[in-house]
Parts: structure tokens; C-alpha cells; sequence
């Protein structure tokens, strides 16, 4: 087996791999799989180095924007967006051989590397596990339905405080403080809250000049998704967790959606109790978080290389 490093000219056969795989599992846009080609993060698999385009799979990964406020003990976030193999070929076999070379290729490293992959597939289940990364999360989704006719009492917080719009200002400061609300693995990056501030409504909760939380909301006809909510540690269990989550579903009231949604880790017993005390309750959906964790100290890489050369 030959694994390498794609370069754009491989688009068109990574894009005919993805539309005859039988075993696919694609998270990302055209735009941003030749911002990966380009950068050098997509794995080619292949039986014969004669036969250029005769893929028998191939691996996409995004790198996470890390924020400067981060100690260097802090891992470097790299996402799955992407996976297929051919028809008739095995997933379990060919992961291994991709995440080994990803392995290798990532080995040295000024800090700790953690590749993370969302799951709900038990194919990918299986192969995720067979290349030896780590089942860390099961997350559960819930949803609060017939918004329109929901009235909840003001939520009061022990300290006087606002909770308004945010403009970009705020996005560094919030990406500190996201940095402290989250481990590794949920962690936002300033890029990721840019994002969330441009796709829709991100509400800030503020106490004189600090931003102590905040919440992201994607608003789309009549559906309404809480995509975060965040406060900081010194700040939690005084209500402003809840007084962001009641200002953003009285948001989406006035914009008219009908229901709204929110997924949270199954072991996360204390965010679970706040929302089903707002009326939001499971779907019985869910999805599974592998990680693979890779330390700085790693010795250096045998040698993925661009190609030509074998892995």
C-alpha cells in the first residue's frame, strides 16, 4: 500500500472516489477540500504507485486556528472532515494504514497534536477503533418544539448584568474565554467564533466590562439551533447560563421559528437538567467522538512525503 500527500491537480479523483464510495463520510464543501489539498492535509491510498488515479481511499483533515492565550501543553486540534474508500475495499484495513501515515507525518511537533472524529456510522465506528483512536464522547441531541406557544419567567442572575449582540470587538476575548469554559476537545478557535458571529445571532453576557459568557445561534426559517453556550468557570451557577439560553430562544420566537435544537456530551448531567427544565428533551439521536492523541516528543517522521515517495 502507498499512502501520500495529495496536492490540488488530485481533486478530480478525490471527487470521483467521493461519489462512488459505498463507505463515505464527508463533513466538508468543495471550497474548503481545496483549502486542505492546498495545505497539504489530505491522504491519498493507493495499491500501485503506476496507477495514479486508482484511489482506494482517502483522508481530509482541518487544522483548528490555535489561540495564542493557550499554554504550550495544550494540543493542537486537527478535525476528520473526511473519509472514503472504494467499493470492495476494506474500511478497517484501509484506516489503519491512513491514520498511521498521519501518524508519521504529524510525529514532530512544538506541541501535543489531538486529531478528533465525529461518528454516527457503525462502519467508520469500526475503523476509527481498529486504527487505535479512542472513543472519548457520546453526544446526545435534544429539541424543544412548538417554540411559538413557550412562555418562561425572566431568569435572574445574583449580579446585575447584560446580555446583548456580539460585534467582532468581542471575538478575542471571547476566544480566551472559551479557551477557559472547554477542554481541549470543544474548544472554539477566534476563526470558529468569526464564523459563528457571520452564520448568526452571538449573544454575549456581560458584568460591567467582562464578558463572564456567550451563546451562538443559527437561525433558519422555522428552526432555530443553539450551537453554543459558554460560561466562564468563575462565573457558573449563578443563572447566566440560563439567561442566555431563555435570551436566545426569545430570539428565535420573534424571528418566527417553531422549534429549536441543541446537542450536548450524554454525561453532561448539569447542561441536560437546564434544558430539560426549559422544556427541551432528547431525540434519541446521537453521535460518537473519537480522538488520537499524539505527544510533542514523538520521534521524528519515517516519512509521508509527497509524490512518489511510499508511506
Amino acid at each position: 500500500m502507498l499512502v501520500q500527500i495529495a496536492t490540488p491537480e488530485d481533486a478530480a479523483a478525490i471527487h470521483d472516489l467521493l461519489d462512488r464510495a459505498r463507505n463515505v463520510h464527508l463533513t466538508i464543501g468543495n471550497e474548503d477540500l481545496m483549502a486542505a489539498l492546498a495545505a497539504g492535509r489530505v491522504l491519498l491510498l493507493r495499491e500501485e504507485a503506476e496507477q495514479p488515479l486508482n484511489l482506494l481511499g482517502v483522508l481530509i483533515t482541518v487544522a483548528e486556528e490555535r489561540s495564542p492565550s493557550l499554554p504550550a501543553s495544550s494540543p493542537e486540534l486537527i478535525h476528520l472532515r473526511g473519509v472514503a474508500f472504494q467499493r470492495h475495499f476494506s474500511p478497517t484495513h484501509g484506516m489503519q494504514h491512513l491514520l498511521g501515515a498521519f501518524a508519521l507525518r504529524y510525529a514532530q511537533t512544538s506541541h501535543p497534536l489531538q486529531l478528533i472524529a465525529y461518528s454516527g456510522e457503525g462502519w467508520l465506528d469500526r475503523a476509527l477503533r481498529s486504527a487505535g483512536m479512542t472513543l472519548a464522547e457520546h453526544v446526545q441531541f435534544f429539541v424543544l418544539e412548538r417554540l411559538q406557544k413557550r412562555h418562561w419567567e425572566a431568569a435572574a442572575a445574583r449580579s446585575a448584568g447584560a446580555i446583548h449582540i456580539a460585534t467582532p470587538d468581542h471575538l478575542a476575548r471571547l476566544a480566551d474565554l472559551d479557551a477557559v469554559a472547554f477542554p481541549p476537545l470543544w474548544r472554539y478557535s477566534l476563526r470558529r467564533l468569526q464564523e459563528a458571529l457571520w452564520q448568526g445571532p452571538l449573544l454575549v453576557a456581560q458584568v460591567g466590562d467582562e464578558l463572564i459568557g456567550y451563546s451562538s445561534l443559527l437561525l433558519e426559517r422555522d428552526a432555530c439551533t443553539i450551537a453554543r453556550l459558554a460560561v466562564h468557570p468563575n462565573w457558573q451557577g449563578q443563572g447566566y447560563g440560563r439567561a442566555l439560553l431563555l435570551a436566545g430562544l426569545q430570539l428565535a420566537q420573534e424571528q418566527g421559528c417553531d422549534y429549536a435544537m441543541l446537542n450536548t456530551q450524554a454525561a453532561n448531567h448539569r447542561s441536560q437538567q437546564l434544558y430539560r427544565s426549559l422544556g427541551f428533551r432528547p431525540t434519541g439521536e446521537s453521535f460518537a467522538v473519537f480522538v488520537l492523541d499524539l505527544p510533542s516528543s514523538l520521534p521524528a517522521p519515517l516519512g509521508v512525503a509527497g509524490k512518489g515517495d511510499s508511506a
